[in-house]
C-alpha cells in the first residue's frame, strides 16, 4: 500500500465500550441499575406522590389528592427557609469560587509531588466527621470561644460578637469542606491547559490581567460551573453544620425537612419540602448550564 493511500484513508470511527462488549456491557451495568431503582427512584417517585396527599391521624390518605402541602410552603415561616437555604447555598458558592481560582492557580504551577501534598491538606477537612468539625468551630466562633476571648482580651470590642447561631456561622462552617468540590475540577482544568497558549499571547503584547480573561478563564469556565453546581448542591443538602452553627436563628430547609418527617411524622408535607428542594437545585443547574453555553 501506498504512503499517499494510507494517508487518504478515512479515520476510524471510535467505538464506544459497550458496543465492544455486546450485550455483556448491560449485564456489567444491571446490578448498579438495580440499586439506583430501589434506593433512589422509587423512594423519589413514592416522595413526589404522597405528597398530594393529606396527612391524617390515622396516616396518609392515598385516596384524596389536594395541593395543600405546596400551598403550605409559601407560608411565612416555610417561604423564609425556603429563601434562607438558597441566600446560604449561593453565598458559600460564591465565596468557594473566589478562594479556589487562586489556589487552583497555585497548584498548577507547583510540581508534581508538591501538587499531591497540597490535594491531601485540601482534603483534610473530610477525614473529620461533620459533627466533629462543627462543634470545633464552636470553640472558635462561641461568645466565649477562641475569637471572642482574643478580641475582648485585646481591648477592640467590649462584648462578645454574635459568629454563630446565624448565617454566617453556617457559611464559615461549610465553605472549608465544600471549597474542595470548586477547586479540584479548577486545578484538573488549569492542568490541562497547553502553557503555549499564554506564552504566544504574551509574546503578541498581552498582559497577564488580559491572557487570564481571554484564555484562561473561557478555557476553565466549564470546570468552574461543574464545580460550583457540586458546590450549591452540596450547601442546599447540608445538615449537621446548619443545624448546629445556625441554631433556632438560621433553619435551614435540610433540618426542617428532618423535623417535619421525624418528629411531626408528616411525610406528605416532608415529601413537598423534598420536592421543593430538588426543584431548586435542578433550577440552579439548568442556569448554571444555560450560562455556560452563552458563554462560550
Amino acid at each position: 500500500m501506498t504512503a499517499s493511500a494510507t494517508a487518504a484513508a478515512p479515520p476510524l470511527a471510535p467505538v464506544s465500550l459497550g458496543t465492544r462488549l455486546g450485550g455483556a456491557g448491560w449485564a456489567f451495568l444491571a446490578p448498579a441499575i438495580l440499586l439506583m431503582a430501589v434506593v433512589y427512584i422509587a423512594p423519589l417517585f413514592d416522595s413526589v406522590a404522597i405528597s398530594f396527599h393529606p396527612n391524617t391521624p390515622q396516616g396518609i390518605d392515598r385516596s384524596t389528592w389536594i395541593l395543600g402541602n405546596y400551598v403550605r410552603l409559601i407560608d411565612d415561616y416555610y417561604l423564609g427557609v425556603l429563601i434562607r437555604t438558597v441566600r446560604i447555598s449561593v453565598v458559600i458558592m460564591l465565596v468557594s469560587v473566589l478562594l479556589a481560582y487562586p489556589v487552583a492557580l497555585w497548584m498548577a504551577e507547583l510540581s508534581p509531588q508538591a501538587q499531591t501534598w497540597a490535594i491531601l491538606v485540601y482534603m483534610s477537612p473530610w477525614l473529620v466527621n461533620t459533627v466533629v468539625k462543627s462543634f470545633g468551630w464552636t470553640l472558635l466562633l462561641g461568645n466565649r470561644g477562641v475569637i471572642n476571648t482574643a478580641l475582648q482580651g485585646l481591648g477592640i470590642t467590649d462584648a462578645p460578637i454574635r459568629l454563630m447561631l446565624n448565617e454566617f456561622g453556617i457559611v464559615v462552617g461549610l465553605v472549608p469542606g465544600h471549597f474542595l468540590f470548586v477547586l479540584l475540577p479548577l486545578w484538573a482544568a488549569l492542568k490541562g491547559i497547553d502553557g503555549n497558549l499564554r506564552w504566544a499571547a504574551m509574546t503578541l503584547g498581552a498582559r497577564p490581567w488580559t491572557v487570564f480573561l481571554r484564555i484562561t478563564l473561557p478555557l476553565t469556565l466549564p470546570a468552574l460551573l461543574a464545580g460550583a453546581i457540586i458546590n450549591f448542591t452540596m450547601n442546599m443538602a447540608a445538615f449537621a453544620a446548619p443545624a448546629l452553627l445556625g441554631g433556632t436563628r438560621a433553619r435551614v430547609l435540610s433540618f426542617v425537612a428532618y423535623q417535619v418527617n421525624l418528629e411531626e411524622l408528616n411525610w406528605p408535607f416532608g415529601g413537598a419540602l423534598a420536592v421543593a428542594m430538588l426543584a431548586i437545585t435542578l433550577s440552579f443547574v439548568a442556569l448554571a448550564q444555560w450560562v455556560g453555553r452563552r458563554l462560550r
